[in-house]
């Protein structure tokens, strides 16, 4: 009997140890890329996309990346960028992933039906959407490119004068604030885009656009 319990007690720790070892085990980044399928290139034309849109939808790639949310697991994101930088997107993802930086949600903008503000207002990671420049009518932003990602909006708003967006964005227009998925000048997040030519709003002088990297 004395044999059978210790036998049993030492699977257990074995059982233990085993699955604490799958938990502690870091999860594999995940990244695709390929042309915008058909039945989301159809839902596009009803939201973000529509003739007249400086890039043709065929210029665009469909990307999914894995990414840590701010509950810290694991979640499989989407974004959809201009061909001609979705391998480089890839690359920083990965990177961002392995560092293990947070973004609460990676959805297309098709699923807040192309309006930005109900995206950035759910701290929303997203990236293409035909759409103008905040307050400069007829000018098309980088976003209409696929030339733009926005990330984790809330938690890094855009600040011009006083004028918050998303205004939930308030609470964390002070940059020395720790919070989950915040970008800071000189972080290596930041540093991983601009290393590779992308621009960061949150350097810009007249205003600061702390969610946003474009190229």
């Amino acid at each position: 009997m004395k044999n059978c319990s210790s036998l049993g007690i030492g699977l257990l720790f074995f059982l233990a140890a085993d699955l604490h070892a799958l938990h502690a085990a870091p999860s594999s980044f995940h990244g695709t890329r390929g042309p915008v399928p058909e039945s989301l290139a159809t839902r596009m034309q009803q939201h973000s996309w529509r003739p007249g849109c400086p890039t043709p939808i065929a210029d665009l790639a469909y990307v999914r990346v894995s990414h840590y949310g701010y509950d810290g697991a694991v979640h499989d994101g989407e974004l959809i960028v201009h061909k001609d930088v979705a391998d480089e997107v890839l690359a920083i993802f990965k990177a961002l992933f392995a560092w293990r930086f947070p973004v609460e949600k990676m959805k297309i903008i098709d699923d807040y039906q192309g309006d930005d503000d109900a995206s950035m207002a759910d701290n929303n990671t997203s990236a293409f959407n035909c759409r103008f420049v905040a307050e400069k009518p007829g000018a098309y932003s980088k976003h209409s490119l696929g030339r733009a990602i926005d990330i984790n909006p809330r938690t890094n708003p855009m600040v011009t004068g006083s004028v918050v967006s998303p205004a939930a964005g308030s609470a964390f227009v002070d940059r020395e604030k720790r919070a989950p998925g915040l970008l800071r000048a000189g972080d290596r997040a930041v540093r991983e885009f601009t290393r590779r030519g992308w621009i960061w709003g949150g350097g810009w002088a007249s205003m600061k656009d702390y969610q946003h990297f474009e190229k």
